[in-house]
């Protein structure tokens, strides 16, 4: 049987809606470069394949040499990308494809979801009018599922009792279900189970704390904030 791909049934409402949004997610972070993109910027033999060899760098990894302001060298004044614009998606490299989206890794399955760092995203799981579903979205090209190990058996059924354990309504009730669904899963590889629970606890507290709670647009905006700080984080769960 194939390794199937699962999200939560929002996922497929998810668009960047590119010059709209008020936090680029071109500027102030480091945009590495698989080595598939890198090749085919690389054998390009236009302008702009010109352009994007002048803005790269090698090492220590490869890498976009950002502009003033830590832009992304593509990224325009009308914050549109410009390689986008002439190649479409598919150009892109592998991290600005899949941003703001993650992966948890089972032996089963594979679920990726969207991360709170991007605004519209957030916005899409805090105004989900319902509690976490997660739909069947595709199979992970040639691999095949094998049996979930006992230790990722025992923390599935663990996860399901939280998530159904939730006592809130609406987005304060969305924020905990993310925060389970993203920080959970990697604690069977990890083995940092009550670092993880306590991290939850503590986020909901922080963003929940004071917050009018007809406000989404706050909400949205304090869960942006507080990813993009801490989520991203590599020193968060060593």
């Amino acid at each position: 049987m194939p390794r199937k791909i699962f999200a939560p049934d929002y996922y497929p409402a998810f668009h960047c809606i590119a010059d709209k949004c008020r936090h680029t997610c071109c500027a102030g972070w480091e945009i590495d470069i698989d080595e598939d993109s890198l090749k085919k910027y690389q054998s390009m033999e236009d302008e702009l394949g010109a352009f994007l060899r002048g803005h790269i760098d090698l090492k220590p990894v490869p890498h976009f040499r950002l502009a003033k302001g830590e832009r992304c060298p593509l990224l325009r004044s009308d914050l549109l990308c410009e390689l986008i614009l002439q190649k479409g998606d598919s150009a892109l490299c592998q991290i600005c494809r899949d941003h703001p989206r993650f992966r948890n890794y089972w032996s089963d399955r594979v679920e990726i979801g969207l991360g709170l760092a991007c605004e519209e995203a957030a916005r899409v799981i805090l105004s989900s009018n319902h509690p976490l579903r997660l739909i069947e979205i595709g199979t992970v090209k040639g691999e095949v599922a094998e049996p979930l190990l006992e230790d990722e058996l025992w923390l599935m059924e663990y996860r399901a009792q939280m998530l159904a354990q939730i006592q809130e309504k609406g987005p304060a009730a969305r924020l905990r279900e993310y925060f389970i669904y993203r920080h959970l899963a990697d604690a069977v590889y990890d083995g940092q189970l009550e670092k993880r629970l306590q991290f939850i606890d503590d986020a909901c507290r922080a963003l929940l704390q004071g917050w009018d709670r007809e406000d989404l647009s706050a909400l949205v905006e304090r869960a942006r904030a507080f990813s993009n700080e801490v989520e991203y984080d590599d020193e968060l769960w060593n």
